[in-house]
């Protein structure tokens, strides 16, 4: 017996030690025996035996037995990298619920009061602003003043562990409006957009009635957004519940903001974005089935109902595309409203935002959470 062919044994006594560890554990199933027990079994026998590689390889048209050997290696490598990325990002969703958890319960402990204090006084009451922060220290206290002079008055605010000053940002607007409902939401650690909407929407389920809210507003803390655009989205509300599409079985349960519908308007968006964004919108019709014009766009208007439907894992971009499909899957009603969107110098500059190279990623992200996550 030759040096490789007792490494090769080794090696498969090896894979036939984890399938019986499997079994022990009880997360044996079919894929597993094949490939641990089937497997290794089959490679103590070519080991030994080269000529019955050889006949092996030959039945599926590979001339030489060892090079089926590496193919099937390669199989596995991927097999077992999908596996352990299974496996992390698993372990991620669950940080990142430990996170959201600590943060909603955090605030709400020391804050109850502020909450149960509350009453409406007009329409705009009814609304709940939703901001991700994340080292928007230049930007984000002039987009708090802009939606508290439009007079809504209700704000829930994610800072998603900046390293600047934000967090300070966010505190000095709550003492300098009083009258307002600022909630502060603070992620020790940096999670991302998505994992920013985990924490809102796991906030707003749990305490919609003490908010005394019907709608959530998503909102960007860069600027970009513009908030007398609301004004649309209200009349489009009331247009809605005049025609008497606000019955259990008509009305919208999202209006959504698109840059690309009629109306809207995008100062500064460049060339490369639009193409993105348009390619995205293209992308997002075949795999979800969802004919939306502008499908990562974060301005949108949500009822309650509708919201305490979604369920979100992502902690980044991807975010977006479960919401997408979960429009798709629970046939959800939806309004697409234009929108104005200033491309300022200081959002252009946001790499977190930005970057087009996120889109490759979030391509990725897409294909290996629709085709191989499990």
């Amino acid at each position: 017996m030759s040096l490789l062919q007792f490494v090769v044994i080794i090696s498969a006594f090896v894979f036939i030690l984890f399938g019986w560890d499997l079994y022990k554990r009880k997360k044996m199933n079919v894929l597993h025996f094949f490939v641990f027990f089937v497997g290794g079994g089959m490679v103590v026998l070519f080991a030994l035996n080269q000529e019955l590689l050889n006949s092996f390889g030959k039945f599926f048209g590979i001339a030489r037995g060892a090079d089926m050997l590496v193919y099937i290696s390669l199989i596995l490598l991927f097999y077992f990298y999908i596996n352990v990325l299974n496996k992390q990002t698993k372990d991620v969703f669950q940080l990142t619920r430990l996170i959201s958890q600590i943060a909603i319960n955090e605030w709400y402990t020391q804050n109850t009061h502020q909450i149960a204090s509350r009453h409406n006084t007009n329409e705009k009451d009814d609304f709940v602003f939703n901001i991700r922060v994340y080292n928007e220290e230049k930007a984000v206290g002039s987009v708090i003043d802009e939606i508290v002079h439009a007079g809504f008055r209700k704000l829930v605010l994610i800072n998603d562990g900046s390293s600047d000053n934000s967090l300070s940002v966010l505190q000095e607007k709550k003492k300098q409006y009083p009258e307002v409902l600022i909630v502060i939401l603070d992620h020790t650690i940096n999670r991302w957009g998505g994992a920013a909407n985990q924490t809102w929407y796991n906030f707003i389920k749990k305490y919609w009635d003490e908010l005394k809210i019907k709608r959530f507003v998503g909102f960007d803390a860069d600027g970009q957004m513009d908030v007398q655009d609301m004004e649309t989205f209200m009349k489009h509300i009331h247009a809605d519940q005049k025609l008497g599409l606000d019955l259990e079985n008509k009305r919208p349960d999202l209006y959504l903001g698109s840059r690309f519908i009629q109306w809207s308007h995008v100062d500064n968006m460049p060339a490369m974005r639009k193409i993105i964004l348009k390619i995205a919108r293209v992308v997002t019709r075949l795999f979800y089935g969802t004919k939306v014009t502008d499908p990562h766009i974060w301005y949108r208007v949500v009822s309650l109902p509708a919201l305490r439907k979604f369920v979100l894992t992502a902690d980044g971009m991807h975010y977006a595309n479960e919401v997408n499909e979960q429009i798709k899957r629970y046939h959800m009603k939806y309004v697409e409203i234009p929108v104005h969107i200033r491309y300022t110098e200081h959002s252009l500059t946001k790499w977190h935002r930005q970057k087009n190279s996120n889109s490759v990623r979030l391509a990725v992200e897409m294909i290996y959470k629709k085709i191989f996550f499990r």
